[in-house]
């Protein structure tokens, strides 16, 4: 599980935390999401989960900076069991997101 905490002050992430009880794989993408969090928009967010889907799902490209470190979790599109683990804090995210919104 994931746990996100975000204020958000004029539509973007200003304070941002998690608190991650994931696998190795979801812990490496809590790593990056929460690396590149201050400063985003819901867009932004929204637009990193759903490229991150493509990316494991679809074999598309990483997410688009900022959230382009999620290359390193490419390898990762093999095992769809982790799949859900790895799109997590973003779905976390974007749903703290809109409900501060």
């Amino acid at each position: 599980t994931i746990t996100v905490d975000l204020t958000v002050r004029d539509g973007r992430i200003a304070d941002f935390g998690q608190e991650v009880r994931a696998c190795a794989l979801g812990q490496a993408s809590a790593a990056i999401a929460g690396a590149r969090m201050i400063g985003r928009t819901e867009a932004e967010v929204t637009a990193a989960r759903d490229q991150l889907a493509a990316m494991l799902r679809d074999n598309g490209p990483a997410p688009a900076p900022p959230f382009d470190g999620y290359e390193v979790l490419s390898p990762a599109r093999e095992y769809r069991n982790r799949h859900a683990s790895i799109l997590l804090v973003l779905e976390a995210a974007a749903e703290a997101f809109a409900k501060a919104g």
